[in-house]
């Protein structure tokens, strides 16, 4: 391996690589050597961007200025309350946006659901018509709903 002092990297004599007139490809400019002792007349910034004097900016377009009423404000949204609950059976702090009157934060409060069973109407028909094997497929059809916050506790196999 040599050093190539024109790439400034590490290339084997058989990896330099050459352009279509034979020459060796060169690295670009180091960022020093391409900004440190640059000024606005440079290479890299045309000539005609160094001088303002010919610019015009136009002025800001302001349509209130005609006479017009600026839109209205949009309403403020009131500030979201948050409440804080503990839960009586595991002690755990619990933050929500339900008020406190709402069905699933009693349950919450009151430390459990009220479950109340509903069973499907194939399973129904199941335990009339297959009397003893039936009760098991009805059983098998329930659901178990809270009666106070409506939230399905068991869903059921089927």
């Amino acid at each position: 391996m040599i050093v190539d002092p024109i790439t400034t990297a590490l290339m084997a004599k058989d990896d330099i690589a050459y352009d279509e007139h034979g020459e060796p490809i060169q690295a670009p400019p180091s960022y020093d050597a391409a900004v440190g002792g640059t000024t606005l007349s440079s290479q890299y910034v045309p000539e005609a961007a160094t001088k303002a004097q010919d610019v015009k900016v136009p002025p800001p377009s302001d349509p209130y200025s005609a006479g017009q009423p600026p839109p209205p404000q949009a309403a403020q949204m009131p500030a979201t309350v948050v409440y804080n609950y503990i839960n009586p059976t595991t002690g755990e702090r619990i933050v929500s946006l339900l008020p406190p009157d709402h069905p699933q934060m009693v349950c919450l409060q009151q430390g459990g659901h009220v479950p109340r069973s509903k069973y499907g109407i194939l399973g129904v028909l199941a335990a009339i018509f297959w009397f003893p094997l039936g009760i098991g497929l009805c059983l098998l059809d329930r659901k178990v709903y809270c009666e106070r916050c409506g939230v399905m506790i068991d869903e059921g196999v089927c």
